[in-house]
């Protein structure tokens, strides 16, 4: 949770900027309103681009790391269906030889 603070914060500012920016409400002066509307929403984008970029590039700190480390992790059987058994390998009746997906294309 912590990786992704600064993705959270300026997904608040966004939306903090769009209320004040498409509802502008009576109750704030409208100099509030079309100063800190679109500071809001300029900001809270940058802000969350950078909170994106945070946590998919910085590396991982030490306690996440323990962290994914204390878990076992078990071996994952991938169950592979067996096609053969229902489907034919032959063209449907009338074709000589099957049409590639993007064979339409050539012809």
């Amino acid at each position: 949770m912590a990786r992704y603070k600064l993705l959270i914060v300026g997904s608040l500012m966004l939306g903090a900027g769009a209320f004040l920016i498409f509802t502008t409400p009576q109750a704030l002066p409208v100099w509030f309103v079309w100063l800190a509307g679109p500071f809001l929403w300029y900001v809270g984008i940058a802000v969350t681009i950078g909170g994106i970029a945070v946590g998919l590039f910085l590396p991982l700190s030490v306690k996440e790391k323990q962290a994914l480390q204390v878990k076992p992790r078990e071996q994952e059987h991938v169950r592979v269906l067996q096609m053969q058994k229902f489907v034919r390998q032959t063209p449907p009746a009338g074709l000589i030889r099957e049409i590639p997906a993007m064979g339409g294309f050539l012809l």
